[in-house]
């Protein structure tokens, strides 16, 4: 089995890489957005699981980031106008960055908070002092980040479905599980 990526579609590395970062954003978001409505005796508890699955994203599109500057990117289909190349290109990075800037814009909201994530008495610590105003503007950061993921997830979304459905091309089905 090839793991790298083609000119035609992506390998299995980047398709696992996609899906489980997608699967974990949804989730992450989903939580996030009910976090404030969780009973107080399980606040600590949800709040640490958001921050550690937060991390985790962090890692993964970190890894995915250079994952796709070892590979090829499978090329667009023969046509295609040079606005939907820069589209595509646009978003493609604004995600990317999106996703690193939220769980750090998290993370430093919860240390600045002395409330850092933790892995059972390993405290995950950046180096910032406990500071109200950097806990407040770096959540701020991170519900405007939040909001501007759902938007380029949207964007995302609806133009595969476009070229699956409208355009009939290979765009969504490269990146589907099965394929190979």
């Amino acid at each position: 089995m090839v793991l790298r990526n083609t000119l035609t579609t992506y390998g299995p590395v980047a398709k696992f890489l996609h899906w489980l970062i997608f699967f974990l954003v949804i989730i992450m978001l989903t939580f996030g957005f009910f976090l404030g409505d969780v009973p107080n005796g399980y606040k600590p508890v949800a709040y640490n699981t958001h921050k550690l699955i937060g991390l985790t994203i962090l890692m993964l599109i970190l890894l995915r980031g250079c994952w796709a500057l070892l590979n090829v990117k499978p090329m667009l289909p023969i046509g295609t106008p040079a606005y939907q190349k820069l589209a595509e290109r646009v978003v493609h990075f604004t995600l990317y960055v999106l996703l690193i800037a939220m769980p750090l814009a998290g993370w430093i909201g919860s240390v600045a908070a002395n409330k850092p994530p933790s892995l059972g008495h390993w405290k995950i610590w950046l180096p910032i002092a406990e500071n109200k105003l950097v806990n407040q503007v770096a959540f701020s950061f991170h519900y405007i980040i939040a909001l501007t993921i759902i938007l380029f997830v949207s964007i995302h979304v609806l133009a595969a479905l476009y070229h699956h459905y409208i355009k009939k091309d290979d765009i969504l089905r490269r990146m589907l599980p099965h394929r190979h």
